[in-house]
């Protein structure tokens, strides 16, 4: 008999079981072969484990911890959905896939890390993680999903490599506890209400391959004082800036002439705020400009403010 199936049977009618080693003739872990087994605190994998199927430990309320092995290349879509309980995960260095909402709405998690192997975040794949507070996005990613994140209140940074590309609809919606967030040269496109409702978001910088911010992208970030934008920015969505009041000041990296060839849509917070041009040097003539000292935006003092 399939020994992971025999232990299920011995979850489901023996509640006092909490613990569980699998044994080294098992390859794989199946779809749900562990759903529902509540009564499961603690599980140890072997080396000779190679996937988790979807579904595999979804539903274990009970379960604490966990420890994945180099061997497992796969975790499957929802591998560990509605693990409540669970505060510590080890993800070993050959996963390379992790399917959509594999650790979705694990609500203890504080913190994970993401191997060098992986190369996408799945969609839902860490949303409603509440007590999630930090996470490290590996160079290998070059996609995060849809709601990747969404509802991780107590996130307060997240650091996006260069490798990443997009960055999906919802993927950062309700990160309340973001202050700031920097978006590399190797995004192209910010999906709709990405970053929306991260109400104590200050400062946002968008990099120059970054061609499109989706509607709603920084909707009700509340916070919000100033925006560095990339001077590849052609198309800002409805909306992308509503809702954001304490809007001051944004700094464009390219031209008055540039900014006006951007699509911009139905967004006041955005425009009404006060704008700043790119100059390296110093500008002989009148206008409003700025350039980075030690890393951070400063704007250029007029010859009649000196």
């Amino acid at each position: 008999a399939n020994p992971l199936y025999y232990a299920k049977n011995l979850y489901l009618n023996n509640n006092l079981v909490t613990v569980l080693t699998i044994p080294d003739s098992v390859t794989s872990i199946g779809g749900s072969v562990f759903a529902g087994c509540t009564s499961l605190k603690s599980i140890t994998i072997p080396d000779s484990v190679t996937s988790i199927g979807a579904g595999a430990f979804s539903g274990c309320t009970s379960l604490k911890s966990i420890t994945i092995p180099d061997s497992v290349t796969s975790i499957g879509e929802y591998a560990f959905y509605n693990c409540k309980s669970l505060t510590s995960v080890t993800i070993g260095n050959s996963v390379t896939s992790i399917g959509d909402r594999a650790f979705y709405c694990c609500t203890s998690l504080a913190s994970i890390t993401i191997p060098d192997s992986v190369t996408s975040i799945g969609n839902s794949e860490f949303s409603g993680c509440t007590l999630l507070r930090s996470v490290t996005i590996p160079d290998s990613v070059t996609r995060i999903g849809e709601d990747a994140f969404s509802g991780c209140r107590l996130l307060t940074s997240v650091t996006i490599p260069d490798s990443v590309t997009s960055i999906g609809s919802w993927a950062f919606s309700g990160c309340r506890s973001l202050t700031s967030v920097t978006i590399p040269d190797s995004v192209t496109s910010i999906g709709n209400y990405a970053f929306n409702g991260c109400t104590w978001l200050k400062s946002i910088t968008i990099g120059n391959g970054v061609w499109s911010i989706g509607n709603n992208a920084f909707s009700h970030c509340t916070s919000l004082k100033s925006i560095t934008i990339g001077s590849g920015v052609r198309s800002i969505s409805d909306n992308a800036f509503y809702g954001c009041p304490a809007l001051e000041t944004v700094y464009y990296k390219g031209t008055a002439a540039d900014w006006e060839k951007i699509s911009i849509n139905n967004n006041s917070d955005l425009t009404d705020a006060t704008r700043y041009y790119y100059s390296e040097s110093k500008p002989t003539g009148s206008g409003n400009y700025w350039h980075y000292v030690d890393g951070k935006p400063t704007v250029w003092a007029s010859d009649e403010e000196n």
